[in-house]
Formats: structure tokens, sequence, C-alpha cells
């Protein structure tokens, strides 16, 4: 996860991601744009792989996804991965003023034209996308600047049946989400990926799973319970989004995260943290010692291709993000073991 409170540290994080032997780091969409930042740390680095985990795909063209994944491609040598999601109903809504419709058809459509663009950028030929979100007419374009590569990957952020469907029907990858319990993965994600896959004649071996953990290391016992506090705020902050409530249905937490829920919409900060018990941060995140932690992300790692690590980063000081991530770095870095 690419993490900075300036462009420097950034770009440093990266290097420092690549000198450990990281295959990769995704650039997160909130306070920055992952367009931004994925150009920013292409140009910085040389091996390691850039990614957007994810890109809001409805608040930009297909045309702007396509053309800014071909740059982005280009600037880091044929190391890009771009990542799309839906995002949640009220942001797209309140905050970007778009249509957020029914989120699994739209971004199959988005997945669907951004490639067709992308495919047919240097061809000259007329391109035509028409469906219910995308009406698509370009004639006349031709991209000057030849494609590094025969195909750009497209990822797909998924947690629901649908979106987890319709990944494994038309995209190259499905990123998991960092609140999916291993329960989740296997009753839900799975299946239903391998469902998508069958509609669109692919086996499971042309395609790349990539499940998400946040982890907070604790550098011996006396720091367990500061870990576990750091990162039952990240749960937190994601329990009080009703998207994800039947998430927490599945295992048994759903009460809880309506408790996290009612406090936030209350204004009681510190009741929003103190509704996510350990059990829950045990169920969704790797938390404890290094021993601990490496147990709890082999079970997740175990679940899909590769897996991708974050620190806690939700209602914590900077620094404290930054520390938790250089200890991710330091345990499952392969240069540093």
């Amino acid at each position: 996860m690419a993490l900075g409170d300036s462009a420097k540290e950034l770009a440093d994080g990266a290097k420092a991601a690549e000198a450990a032997g990281i295959e990769g780091i995704w650039a997160i969409e909130l306070y920055r744009s992952t367009i931004t930042q994925a150009t920013w740390l292409a140009s910085q680095t040389e091996s390691i792989g850039i990614g957007t985990g994810i890109t809001w795909a409805f608040t930009r063209s297909p045309f702007l996804l396509a053309v800014s994944a071909l740059d982005i491609d280009e600037i880091s040598g044929g190391r890009f991965r771009l990542g799309l999601g839906a995002g949640v109903k009220r942001l797209n809504e309140r905050w970007h003023g778009v249509e957020y419709g029914r989120p699994a058809p739209h971004l199959r459509e988005t997945v669907e034209a951004t490639r067709l663009i992308m495919d047919s950028a240097n061809s000259g030929a007329p391109i035509r996308y028409e469906g219910e979100y995308h009406d698509i007419d370009i004639k006349g374009w031709t991209r000057p600047h030849p494609a590094l590569r025969e195909k750009v990957p497209i990822y797909v952020a998924a947690v629901g049946e649908g979106m987890a469907r319709m990944a494994g029907d038309v995209a190259d990858g499905a990123l998991g989400h960092l609140i999916c319990s291993t329960r989740w993965l296997e009753e839900v994600m799975l299946p239903n990926i391998e469902k998508g896959l069958a509609r669109s004649g692919r086996r499971r071996s042309d395609f790349d799973f990539i499940p998400g953990v946040c982890v907070a290391i604790a550098n011996d016992d006396s720091e367990v319970e500061a870990a576990y506090d750091a990162a039952r705020k990240t749960l937190a902050f994601y329990a009080t989004v009703r998207t994800y409530a039947h998430v927490f249905d599945l295992d048994g937490f759903g009460s809880h995260a309506e408790q996290v829920g009612n406090a936030f919409r209350a204004g009681d900060l510190a009741g929003v943290a103190a509704a996510v018990t350990d059990e829950m941060v045990d169920a969704y995140c790797a938390v404890g010692t290094v021993d601990q932690v490496r147990e709890k992300v082999g079970e997740v790692a175990a679940l899909g291709d590769s897996i991708s690590l974050g620190p806690p980063t939700y209602f914590i000081p900077p620094e404290e993000i930054a520390e938790y991530q250089g200890r991710v770095l330091e345990t499952f870095g392969p240069a540093n073991r």
C-alpha cells in the first residue's frame, strides 16, 4: 500500500518496498488521486509493480481510464496494473455527482469499455461500445504512442457475490478487501469467482486473485494491546459503512457493526472503536507478535495467488501508520529475511 504525507514520503516508501523485495504496491484513493500517485511512483521506481488499489471507476470516463493506464504502463516500463472499483453509493453520488446504478453491471461495462479502448487505441479503427451506463462512439482518433505491451491487466475490487462473479467473467484479476475473513473468502469470494470464470470459459490459472489483510505487528508481548487498538480503529472505519454489513453478518458480528455505525452517526467517536471486539479483530486482521501475524497472513495467502498487506490507517497518527508499515516491510520483504 502506497502511503505518505508528502510526495517525497510516497516515493521513499515505494523505494523501501522495492529494496525489500516486495512484488508490488497499490495506490489508494481517498485523500489523493490513484492516477497521479501511480504516475509519480512509476517515475520514482525501477522494478516494483505499480497498481491502483483502487481507482473509483465511475468518477472517470473509460477513455480517461484507458489512456491513463497506457501512460502509466509506459512510464513504468510495463509494471502497471489498473485496479478499478465501484466505491460506495454515497461517495459517488454526493462527492462526485455521478451515477452509481447497479454497481456490478456498471463496473462490468466500465472494464469492458476501458479494455476495448486500450486494445483499439493504435488501430485507428472506430471504437463503439453501447451499454446501459456507457454509450461510446470514437471515430477519427488514433493514439500515436505505441503501447508498451499487448495488455495492461485490469483488476476489480470485489466483496459481494455479484462483483466476484463479474470479476471472474471479465477482469484479469480481483482485489479482495482488507475486511474479508477467511470464511468470507472461502464461502463467498472464491466460489463466485469460479462461477464467473466458468461463464467466460476460463480456468482458475487464467485469473489472479489477491486477498488483503490489515497487519499490525507488535515488537513484543507488551505492544500487543496497542496493536489491537490500532487495528480495531481501522476495522471500525469500515464497520461504519452499511455496504459491508453483510460481511460482518456472516461471521456473527452484525450487531457489533451496527453499534459501530450508530456510534459514528451519533458523533460518539470513542464508542466507534469500543464496539469492535478483539474477536472481530482476530477474524479480519493479522495482529500480534511476528509469529502470530505470520500464521494469520499465511491462512489468508493460501486462499489467493498472492496477498496484499496494509497497516492500520484510520484514526491513528501518521507516524504510527508509518511505523506499522515499516514493520510489514521488515517482516515480509523477501530481501529482509
